[in-house]
């Protein structure tokens, strides 16, 4: 009697006769995200215009490791003043591309007698590269008024992306965020004064707030 009281115990045991517990429900589903790539779309188009400037590029390259594809960062990364030099370095090519175009626009008020402002030629030196600026374009001219017009908002895009990448690494520094703010600011004005602007200027107002916000 024991022994088939005992089986009759193992065989009406729950545990060997109950299936096993259902597996959890699958979470909520989500809408499939493409990956994004390790640098954006701006991110590219602005390496592009830093290449195509040697003394940028070489700021460049001493902030930041070759393999940039892995997030790493160079030394010199968390040093204010390398950054500082990199974003004045902006500035000045700026202020010689808006020089030259200002000369050109100078060349076809006052155009002189007997001499065709089309045929005026000017050269601006700046970042290391030289630049051949007239109104049409020619063997050995590099820009027009209007390319030279876009190749200053490619810039800009450039000074405001190095001024946030300087402010994310560094973020307690008083010098670069107010240096980056100004710039910021400075562009607010000219759109305002002006009335007009390009691609970069339009979202400038957006990330002026944004910046701002972050401070709070």
């Amino acid at each position: 009697k024991k022994i088939n009281t005992f089986q009759l115990v193992m065989t009406e045991s729950p545990s060997s006769t109950m299936a096993p517990p259902p597996p959890p429900p699958p979470p909520a589903s989500q809408p499939f995200q493409k990956r994004q790539p390790s640098t954006s779309p701006s991110s590219n188009q602005c390496l592009a215009t830093i290449v195509s400037y040697p003394q940028l590029l070489q700021h460049e390259e001493s902030l930041a490791t070759a393999s940039s594809s892995n997030g790493s960062i160079g030394a010199n990364a968390y040093d204010v003043m390398a950054w500082m030099s990199y974003l004045e370095s902006v500035d000045d090519a700026l202020d010689s591309l808006h020089d030259g175009l200002s000369s050109m626009e100078s060349l076809s008020i006052s155009n002189t007698a007997g001499a065709s402002a089309d045929a005026r030629t000017i050269s601006v030196d700046t970042a290391g590269r030289t630049l051949h600026i007239s109104r049409v374009m020619a063997p050995g001219i590099t820009h027009t008024p209007k390319s030279l017009g876009k190749e200053i908002g490619k810039l800009i895009s450039v000074r405001i992306w190095v001024g946030e990448r300087a402010v994310s690494l560094l973020p307690g520094s008083y010098k670069l965020w107010r240096f980056h703010l100004i710039f910021l600011g400075g562009l607010l004005e000219k759109k305002q004064s002006s009335g007009a602007a390009g691609e970069s200027l339009g979202a400038v107002g957006k990330q002026f707030r944004k910046e701002c916000h972050r401070l709070r």
